[in-house]
């Protein structure tokens, strides 16, 4: 029983620091755009979608548009946070679709960003 006690708490730490790791870390760059000192970038895994922009004016509102092919589009008023970044998590899907293009713009009053990425669906396989 001590044994497993001592397994367990040294297992702990290893957990936590795991944890702290953002889930898009190590995901590639798939696309991204740059006007002045504004940066748009989009990152992924090949199933998940994470766009970002930064060099935005902190707390300032901006208008982000988000297409996939004929589907209606994502139109939302966002805000910077305090150090003029945004973020979002996108996963593309269409039915009856294998794949298509993404494209994304972010207009604030500093900038107007936009940039487009292809995305496949996974295959699955059934086991």
């Amino acid at each position: 029983m001590i044994r497993s006690a001592a397994l367990a708490l040294a297992l702990v730490p290893a957990a936590s620091a795991a944890a702290v790791e953002p889930i898009d870390a190590g995901w590639s760059e798939v696309a991204r755009a740059r006007d002045g000192n504004c940066a748009l970038v989009v990152t992924g895994n090949g199933q998940f979608y994470r766009v970002a922009a930064s060099g935005l004016e902190p707390g300032a509102g901006g208008r982000f548009v988000l297409t996939n092919g004929d589907m209606k589009p994502l139109d939302w008023d966002v805000r910077a946070d305090g150090a003029g970044r945004f973020a979002r998590y996108y996963l593309p899907f269409r039915w009856h679709r294998a794949g298509g293009t993404v494209e994304v713009a972010l207009e604030s009053a500093r900038c107007t960003v936009s940039a487009a990425f292809d995305w496949r669906r996974a295959d699955v396989t059934v086991r």
